[in-house]
């Protein structure tokens, strides 16, 4: 085991230096891990303020495996179809999903922050609203009972995506202040995602842009049917330099990279590893779809408030859980109490459960597996695939964050743009044939 210490020094307001010490503690595979010997003796996140400025953190780099009584986590991509898909089947449960798409587009404003912070620890933080309860029931469905993690610096840090993105929209205002002309990237995220990892985005600032701490898990939760699939590939960042892993075991040798691709279906939950890149490529769809699926009639009979109704059912919108154990982000807080009040109360569904009794073996759609071959086709491993669409070529993304790095990967475009809602594809390719240029940082 070794120590390492971070160290980020800010100028305060009246000249000077001011020097904060972030301290983490990583297993061998770069996750945050649990001392829970070292946490007594040590402030950690979920023991300072609320405010998400922890003054320390514990670091160490711990190859120790956890107790043997512990049960262990599922990393693997996977969806199974959540009760969020019973909702709009009769007028109440319609008139509940149009409040949950409501509060998806308050929280989703431009004048608050990205992401909202809830504890797993009860004693200080409880839900108030219907988001921060479905937040800690994607949390507890991933955690296990009796796994072992400290709850003080545990959590469900949480956001919604909107495309088309609302007027007062994150993606709208901020687009618009930083207009640039001409951008791939910029793009690709008016009707998707771009491509990144999920991480601690002010700890990787504070430290020049090179350290990436993930969440253990990271989830999406579809709340409409339409838009972009999100497609994850088990692409990794050394969490220590932000450099690029290659796709190689210990001894060298090249090793596949897995890549899953889920198609938007309303109640349709995503779960996978942390650590890996994923994005919402709307290029993967048929041309002009997702401009179809947003179109609506307009009745002259329907007021504005109902017009906004129609609105909300015509665009993608996702709910999205990142699983942090053992650390708590910096500057994530709690959704702020100022709105919590224009949020939907927690019992907006009543004793509704998201995964109580939902069918785990369904993903809403149908599902396929490819390996992609070394001559440009694919070959279908699970499932069935038209000839038609066997075709591969290889599509080069822009990577987010302003970078100006770039990934190329081969696809089979074709057969992508065949898909339906609900469906999943899950591919591998040899890692020699996924590039991304650049170093990373």
């Amino acid at each position: 085991m070794s120590d390492i210490t971070e160290e980020h020094s800010a100028a305060p307001e009246e000249g000077g230096e001011t020097t904060i010490e972030f301290n983490l503690r990583l297993d061998g595979n770069g996750r945050t891990t649990y001392d829970p010997a070292a946490v007594d003796s040590v402030e950690s996140p979920s023991k300072s303020t609320d405010d998400g400025e922890p003054d320390a953190k514990k670091a160490k780099l711990d190859n120790s495996p956890p107790p043997p009584t512990t049960p262990s986590l599922d990393y693997s991509s996977k969806t199974i179809m959540t009760n969020l898909a019973q909702l709009s089947g009769d007028p109440t449960t319609a008139k509940q999903l149009d409040e949950l798409l409501f509060d998806c587009e308050i929280t989703d404003s431009g004048l608050l922050p990205r992401t909202f912070w809830m504890s797993a620890n009860t004693d200080t933080q409880q839900p108030r609203c219907c988001l921060e309860k479905m937040a800690m029931e994607v949390f507890h469905h991933h955690v296990p009972s009796g796994y072992y993690f400290d709850p003080k610096t545990s959590g469900a840090e949480w956001w919604v995506q909107i495309r088309p993105s609302p007027p007062a929209g994150r993606y709208s205002m901020h687009a618009s202040a930083a207009d640039n002309g001409d951008d791939g990237d910029d793009d690709m995220a008016k009707t998707g995602i771009s491509f990144h990892w999920d991480k601690d985005e002010d700890f990787r600032l504070l430290t020049g842009g090179s350290m990436y701490i993930h969440p253990h898990i990271s989830t999406v939760t579809y709340l409409t049917d339409l838009g972009a699939p999100t497609m994850v590939l088990s692409k990794r960042v050394d969490p220590m330099s932000g450099a690029y892993v290659a796709d190689a075991d210990d001894n060298g040798n090249a090793t596949n990279v897995d890549g899953l691709v889920s198609f938007p279906k309303q109640g349709k939950h995503l779960s996978f590893d942390g650590r890996y890149l994923h994005a919402a490529p709307s290029d993967l769809l048929r041309d002009g779809l997702f401009e179809e699926q947003c179109k609506f009639d307009k009745p002259d009979c329907l007021d504005m408030k109902e017009m906004k109704v129609l609105e909300r059912r015509h665009r993608r919108v996702s709910f999205l859980v990142n699983i942090w154990l053992n650390y708590r982000p910096y500057n994530v807080n709690p959704f702020p109490e100022t709105m919590i009040s224009n949020l939907s109360k927690v019992d907006l569904l009543g004793d509704f459960r998201m995964f109580g009794k939902c069918d785990e073996a369904k993903n809403g759609g149908e599902s396929i597996t490819l390996k992609l071959k070394v001559e440009d086709k694919i070959q279908c491993e699970a499932g069935s695939v038209d000839e038609a669409h066997t075709n591969v070529v290889t599509k080069n993304w822009p990577m987010g964050n302003c970078s100006d790095d770039c990934i190329d990967v081969p696809m089979p475009v074709d057969l992508m743009k065949s898909r339906n809602a609900g469906d999943d594809v899950k591919l591998v390719w040899r890692g020699a044939d996924i590039k991304l240029s650049g170093t990373g940082t």
